[in-house]
């Protein structure tokens, strides 16, 4: 297979058997060019000592670090201050380097065939999981509110949205014919809470849960998109990209926001995975209406508490009956606590095993009795949701920063790319 290595002329096709470490291509005239390699390990090795895999902080370890330097394959500069194609670039060269491999989405190709390396080769074992969520990174831009209204055209509505520019260089810009686009397209405001607002671009992430390891990360088109609306296309993705691993996933995990009945039967009947998500219980509000005897209030969670303040134990269902069964939990010793609670004689007086109680599916309409939430089979499973983050913290945190410095989906998908081609190298050593 040829790549296009063309800095000068992207018309100019050169095998990649014909270059190595300190092999460049031949040029008719001009100047030597920096070996491509040299370029590659100063951008990787960045990511790998921590820092953000972006050319300003590649340049700053070239010209600080002397060690790093020659490690990379190129040579400081000595007395001589004509032009030598070993110097270590300006940051500018790096600048072009990083932009000709995201334009041309070299850094994808190299993450995929990292990743397939290390499933090949056992350092990533395949699991019958995978778990997804999503993460923000600060743009590198402002934004403006604009109003608009809905499709009725009736009220009107307000958006923030990345602010205007044009990519021409006209002196007379308001009157140019060329159009006006987004600063930074792809970035929004990624709304945590109702206090907790952010503007920034938005990170989709699927890994296997038990060893922690990522197996993609992807830029959301959207900043705003909701994050139910990103994990299907994202598996979709992983599996068309590592075939392998299809036949052996048989679950995903998410968390609350794809609790949802259409989007588990698009999961069974698309990929043929079971979808396990945390209960969202839609703003529904505690049951205290209509509770057994010695009962205090039933959380939307499908937790009973009693009158003594403990959480009943879920059993288990009788569909014939469509009732849910809880059972008083146990002390330190095994005891009911039933047997000490202060609650005992107008809860449960004559009973010695402790308070069980029947719950009517109708008190609880939200929960899925397929699958309760309640069970501890699905609490085992969920335990292992939260690996996501872990894998989160290691990509935007150990690994690259969570304020980007360019703009752009292709750029943060570049920087994503980056960030996951230094953890993987890192996994196998």
């Amino acid at each position: 297979m040829l790549y296009e290595v063309a800095a000068e002329s992207k018309q100019r096709m050169v095998s990649p058997l014909s270059i190595s470490p300190g092999v460049v291509p031949f040029r008719l005239g001009g100047k030597r060019p920096k070996c491509f390699f040299a370029l590659l390990k100063s951008f990787l090795g960045t990511a790998l000592m921590g820092f953000p895999c972006e050319p300003e902080k590649v340049s700053m370890l070239l010209k600080s670090n002397p060690s790093f330097v020659r490690v990379c394959g190129f040579a400081p500069k000595g007395e001589r201050d004509e032009y030598c194609s070993r110097h270590i670039p300006s940051e500018r060269k790096l600048q072009q380097f990083d932009q000709i491999m995201s334009e041309w989405g070299l850094w994808d190709k190299m993450k995929i065939a990292l990743v397939t390396e290390n499933i090949e080769t056992g350092a990533i074992k395949i699991e019958k999981e995978v778990v997804g969520d999503t993460t923000h990174y600060y743009a590198y831009s402002g934004f403006e509110t604009v109003k608009y209204k809905d499709e009725d055209g009736k009220e009107e509505q307000k958006k923030s949205q990345s602010k205007l520019t044009k990519r021409c260089r006209c002196q007379d810009r308001d009157k140019c014919e060329h159009d006006w686009v987004l600063a930074d397209e792809g970035a929004g405001t990624i709304v945590k809470s109702i206090t907790k607002m952010y503007w920034g671009h938005k990170a989709s992430i699927v890994g296997f849960p038990r060893q922690g390891v990522p197996l993609d990360a992807r830029a959301v088109l959207d900043g705003p998109t909701h994050d139910g609306e990103t994990y299907f296309p994202h598996v979709e993705k992983v599996f068309d990209t590592y075939p392998v691993i299809e036949e052996s996933v048989k679950r995903a995990l998410y968390d609350s926001a794809c609790d949802s009945r259409d989007l588990k039967d698009k999961f069974m009947d698309k990929l043929g995975l079971e979808l396990k998500a945390s209960l969202n219980p839609r703003r529904k509000n505690g049951i205290t209406d209509g509770l057994p005897r010695g009962m205090e209030k039933i959380t939307p969670y499908g937790v009973v508490i009693c009158n003594g303040g403990h959480e009943m134990d879920y059993k288990g269902m009788r569909y014939e009956k469509e009732k849910f069964i809880y059972h008083a939990p146990t002390d330190t010793d095994g005891e009911p606590v039933c047997s000490t609670c202060l609650h005992q004689v107008e809860c449960c007086p004559n009973s010695l095993t402790g308070r069980m109680i029947n719950i009517s599916f109708g008190l609880l309409p939200h929960i899925d009795t397929e699958d309760p939430p309640m069970a501890k089979r699905f609490k085992a499973i969920m335990t292992r949701r939260p690996s996501v983050e872990r894998m989160i913290k290691r990509l935007k945190c150990d690994i690259g920063d969570d304020r980007l410095s360019k703009r752009g989906n292709l750029a943060f998908q570049a920087y994503l790319d980056k960030t996951m081609i230094a953890f993987h190298l890192l996994l196998q050593n």
